[in-house]
């Protein structure tokens, strides 16, 4: 009985399957890369967001001090009620204005999470893109 040769070369079909196997390791190891930076920024947005959330606080407890001081001095009730509608004057616009703040810390954040994952992307071919 005659004996086939030998052969180390791959078949068609096992081309296509080893370029596979390949380009999804390829896109493994970028994601793992990339899972090494992005905590990194996921803590920097978390930090500062909690940041800028308590000297908020820290704002509107200094307020709310400055009106008990201010209740405090009031000899008539007339003086009462202008000191609370003083301050529920302020009250409306700082929250208004941190809402401001958090929304625009938000988008720098999520720029640099975007940024991030551009980075890690850039050199990846078209089906590695799509796969992610």
């Amino acid at each position: 009985m005659p004996t086939k040769p030998v052969s180390n070369s791959l078949a068609a079909d096992q081309i296509g399957a080893t370029a596979m196997v390949d380009e999804g390791m390829q896109i493994v190891k970028a994601q793992l890369a990339s899972a090494t930076v992005l905590p990194q920024k996921i803590w920097e947005t978390q930090l500062a967001m909690a940041s800028e959330i308590l000297a908020f606080m820290g704002r509107r407890m200094q307020a709310q001090a400055e009106l008990c001081a201010k209740l405090g001095r009031c000899k008539e009730i007339a003086q009462a009620v202008d000191a609370q509608q003083d301050f529920a004057k302020g009250f409306g616009g700082a929250y208004a204005d941190e809402a401001e703040r958090l929304s625009t810390l938000a988008r720098k954040n999520m720029d640099a999470w975007t940024g991030v994952g551009a980075q890690y992307m850039s050199g990846w071919t078209g089906a590695q893109k799509a796969a992610a």
